[in-house]
């Protein structure tokens, strides 16, 4: 029987522990998942998935057929579980899509695999203050998911299996795990975000200069809204910041979260109060139902970036005064998409790790 660890308490930590324990039931004998920071936990900037926006838009591009995979198998779990689940705090909303028309339309509305799809007129266009000649718009079923309630019902779902939870402070190297531990485990499943490149700087040099930060800056107001809106290239007219672009993501239990900016390279954690005027004045312009807003929370984090999007992949790294090796899944550097690939990104980790734990994954997935 085999000790498998995850490291890191995002929902890719989570969602990849859960995906493990359910596909190799009968090979792990213990599954830990290790983390500085968990559900509930708001004090690091780079633990980022407190403050996504945790919905789902695929950003795969049609020449990207791995993300389109994942966002796929991701896309049917969380529809399901907005249809079965009430404790996991998703819901599904309609999602109003605007983009320049010099874009093409995104796979999922080429493909129709999404729900609810409807291609929007011009005068709908008009409808949010958006010109016609210039924007297309699309409409389709998406969820919003909460992030700390539905990633405290992973951890339930984790620890009923009989997973162990544990905090730990970050490590220096990813081979310290064995220190830590007090054994060399079967398999590490690397879900660092950030922290990947600090983990990795003496073991995989290479791949550690690839990860960097992405900011992103967030505003929570208490008005509801009965539908999620993204507008990904702003009219001149509207003065954004560079890189900035709408979105609003109502939850569950009320209110919504505005954004938003890619700050590409950018690890300042600073909220700025400029950035944040920005945001609410063009959700107003742009959403005639929200005729005002009244702001509970603004907030900056980090969005775990990699230099060629994410990396899923298996390697073994010495142990210098031990001897073999340290057999390692990742699955970090998914930027923005964490939620909205988390399942689909957690199957390929399964993958993987059947050539440290000698068994064949359960295949169709099934939580």
């Amino acid at each position: 029987m085999s000790k498998v660890v995850v490291i890191g308490g995002g929902v890719s930590g989570l969602t990849t522990a859960l995906c493990l324990q359910k596909q190799f039931k009968d090979a792990i004998s213990e599954l830990t998942v290790l983390a500085a920071e968990f559900p509930g936990d708001y004090h690091a900037a780079d633990y980022t998935s407190p403050w996504a926006g945790a919905d789902w838009a695929s950003f795969a591009k049609d020449s990207e057929p791995d993300q389109i995979r994942r966002d796929k198998l991701t896309y049917d779990v969380l529809i399901r579980l907005a249809d079965s689940e009430p404790a996991a705090g998703i819901k599904k909303y309609p999602l109003k899509f605007f983009r320049s028309r010099s874009e093409p339309l995104p796979w999922y509305i080429k493909q129709r695999f999404v729900q609810g799809i409807r291609i929007y007129s011009a005068d709908e266009i008009r409808a949010s203050n958006l010109d016609p000649a210039e924007m297309q718009g699309f409409e389709f079923t998406s969820v919003t998911i909460t992030p700390t309630r539905y990633n405290s019902y992973l951890i339930s779902r984790l620890t009923a299996g009989g997973a162990t939870i544990r905090r730990t402070k970050k490590l220096d190297s990813i081979t310290d795990i064995v220190a830590l531990l007090g054994y060399v485990p079967t398999l590490v499943v690397n879900c660092t975000g950030l922290s990947a490149g600090k983990l990795l700087r003496d073991v995989d040099p290479v791949e550690a200069a690839k990860v960097f930060p992405v900011k992103g800056q967030i505003v929570q107001i208490y008005e509801d809204l009965p539908f999620q809106v993204i507008i990904e290239d702003l009219p001149a007219e509207d003065n954004p910041f560079p890189n900035q672009f709408l979105n609003i993501f109502p939850r569950v239990e009320g209110g919504c979260i505005v954004g938003g900016i890619v700050g590409k390279y950018d690890g300042s954690r600073d909220v700025d109060p400029e950035l944040s005027e920005s945001i609410l004045r063009i959700a107003k312009k742009h959403v005639p139902e929200l005729k005002s807003t009244t702001v509970y929370n603004s907030y900056a984090a980090l969005r775990p970036g990699r230099e060629g999007g994410v990396r899923i992949g298996y390697s073994e790294y010495p142990l210098a005064n031990r001897g073999g090796v340290l057999k390692v899944v990742h699955n970090y550097g998914i930027a923005g998409a964490g939620y909205q690939s988390s399942y689909g990104s957690a199957i390929e980790v399964c993958g993987y790790a059947t050539k440290a734990l000698n068994g064949r994954s359960k295949c169709p997935f099934k939580l």
